[in-house]
């Protein structure tokens, strides 16, 4: 159900959005670890119709194990889906701007809200690094703030930043099933 989510490809994230700095180890010719990748990451995308709801992919890997005996190969330039492979991994920031940004009043709000409802074909590893943010479930809401973690099983799940400030959550899932 994650293909709910509202991609909005033809925005680039606002200039006040969080840029996130990757690096990435592998080795030289002698066998040697080293930095391979040192940079903000380029991989970013806006969601539901927002330069400042800003998801930025940071890694994604194809299997488990990972086989870090290879190069280290940055992610494909094309958006990527939510959910990760099967057998794999994907690592993500998302900032998440005030709702009141974002969710139009009405209506038309309410439709862009419900799209946001989504479970991914895996496990699903949230940490809040700053700001607060909902984790809005089909029964219950919890609020989560900076340092809490959520591990999210494959339930129907939305966010709700309720707060006047940005929320920037990092999320690591990993291929499994989804409920239902």
């Amino acid at each position: 159900m994650a293909e709910n989510l509202v991609a909005s490809l033809d925005l680039t994230p606002a200039s006040t959005t969080r840029k996130i700095r990757r690096v990435v180890t592998g080795t030289n010719g002698a066998g040697e670890s080293v930095v391979v990748i040192d940079g903000i990451s380029p991989h970013t995308s806006c969601q539901a119709g927002s330069d400042q709801f800003v998801v930025t992919q940071l890694w994604r890997t194809t299997e488990t194990p990972a086989d870090n005996s290879q190069p280290a190969v940055d992610l494909p330039s094309e958006p990527l889906p939510v959910t990760p492979p099967q057998h794999g991994s994907v690592f993500r920031t998302v900032e998440f701007p005030p709702d009141s940004l974002w969710r139009a009043p009405g209506p038309e709000g309410e439709e862009m809200a419900r799209r946001q409802i989504h479970a991914t074909d895996s496990i699903d590893y949230c940490i809040v690094l700053s700001g607060e943010i909902w984790a809005v479930l089909d029964a219950q809401e919890t609020k989560l703030s900076a340092g809490d973690v959520l591990v999210q099983r494959g339930t129907n799940h939305a966010w709700s930043n309720r707060s006047n400030e940005p929320c920037l959550v990092a999320f690591v899932l990993i291929g499994g099933n989804a409920v239902g």
